[in-house]
């Protein structure tokens, strides 16, 4: 609800870049989720990622659900790291499944609201191509959270690994993150931790494209600029033991 007590409108944040299907019996890989209106294809060497994953109340913001964690891992074409960011959020009401993402009451009390960090969200999140891990989940807390904060988050062009998982047909039982994962042989020792979590799908990544032969992607939409935000002056609080690097953009911090 907005504050008028009207319900939110939520903007679609997400536009689906176009990636190639399982190859064809001569090798090549096939192209899917390319529907009329898709424009030009973009080298992944010339484009940046932000690899985001959240940890929740809840599964659905529609009804009252708020973001508990964010994470953040921007990496370059070649899947190298840029810049790392991570924050606790108060979510304004109960923390929800403590037993899942192991945040509790406590670990909220002080942190920022998503209000106060829309903006650097936002800057996070701008002239790349978003990348999550089942991105509709992301896509669906994000766009509640940015319309309760009253910032118009244009458009970005957007990837889930899942969907690319599932596209590239790899030999396994189920596309979850810790399957993706041994398939590939990388660590995931802590789940439903947001940095953790957006740091292991940002090494996924270039291993699910080089799986698929995808060395470029078609984009409806170009990686956006950030909206005008006031920028957030607070401290952020990373979650004890997921702090990001400090060599990698971490920001202001407790």
């Amino acid at each position: 609800m907005a504050a008028d007590g009207r319900p939110l409108e939520y903007l679609p944040v997400f536009s689906y870049a176009g990636v190639p299907g399982p190859r064809s019996a001569a090798g090549a890989p096939r192209p899917i989720d390319t529907p009329a209106g898709r424009v030009g294809a973009i080298a992944v060497r010339d484009l940046e990622f932000a690899v985001v994953d959240l940890e929740t109340t809840g599964f659905s913001p529609g009804r009252g659900d708020r973001i508990v964690e964010i994470g953040v891992v921007r990496i370059a074409g070649d899947g190298r790291v840029l810049r790392e960011w991570t924050t606790l959020v108060d979510p304004g009401r109960g923390v929800g499944a403590t037993q899942v993402h192991r945040i509790t009451e406590a670990d909220v009390a002080g942190a920022p609201r998503f209000v106060d960090i829309a903006g650097e969200l936002a800057g996070l999140l701008a002239g790349a191509v978003v990348v999550a891990h089942n991105a509709a989940f992301e896509q669906r807390f994000l766009e509640a959270e940015f319309a309760a904060a009253g910032v118009a988050m244009p458009m970005v062009p957007a990837l889930c690994t899942m969907r690319l998982a599932k596209a590239t047909a790899l030999p396994v039982a189920d596309s979850k993150l810790g399957t993706c994962c041994a398939y590939f042989g990388l660590e995931f020792p802590d789940a439903h931790a947001a940095l953790a979590d957006a740091r292991v799908t940002a090494r996924l990544l270039p291993l699910l494209l080089r799986e698929a032969g995808a060395a470029a992607l078609t984009l409806a939409v170009p990686p956006a600029r950030a909206p005008e935000y006031p920028a957030y002056t607070g401290v952020l609080r990373p979650r004890r033991g997921f702090e990001a690097d400090p060599a990698r953009g971490l920001g202001k911090t407790m």
